[in-house]
């Protein structure tokens, strides 16, 4: 049990600069690229670790972010990845993600534009959840 939380604390570590941290200009390419492709922008606020020393919490929470990362629907949206505990940039996100944000871990899904929520989805979901907010966002964006 100790390896597989060794083993998911390093995986996470490797993983976490592929979020980096929240840029304007990152913002800024992502909206105009999201555009172009006709896509949605989902933020992805992921769950930090609420005790790092049990080793079940940490295996709840790598469960959370991964059923949570499982529900992306990549095909009509651009992600933005905003890691657990991550400060610097938050100011750059739209106001219509501040105000419908909760908690972590949580997906907010916006138009290309990022001024208007399309959808959310908030904890560890189920398939019929994902499927539902896989849904909710393709008919939200108009097809290309």
């Amino acid at each position: 049990m100790k390896m597989l939380s060794l083993l998911g604390i390093v995986t996470l570590s490797l993983l976490a600069p592929l979020g980096a941290s929240i840029g304007e200009k990152h913002l800024e390419a992502e909206k105009k690229n999201a555009e172009e492709k006709g896509k949605a922008l989902v933020y992805f606020f992921a769950q930090g670790y609420y005790n790092p020393n049990c080793p079940k919490c940490i295996a709840d929470v790598n469960a959370n972010n991964a059923a949570m990362r499982k529900a992306l629907p990549r095909k009509v949206a651009n992600v933005i990845m905003i890691d657990a505990g991550e400060t610097r940039g938050l100011d750059k996100l739209p106001a219509c993600v501040t105000t419908a944000k909760q908690g972590a871990p949580q997906l907010i899904a916006t138009d290309a534009a990022g001024t208007t929520v399309i959808a959310t989805l908030q904890g560890r979901p189920d398939r019929k959840q994902a499927d539902a907010f896989a849904k909710a966002l393709a008919a939200a964006i108009p097809p290309k």
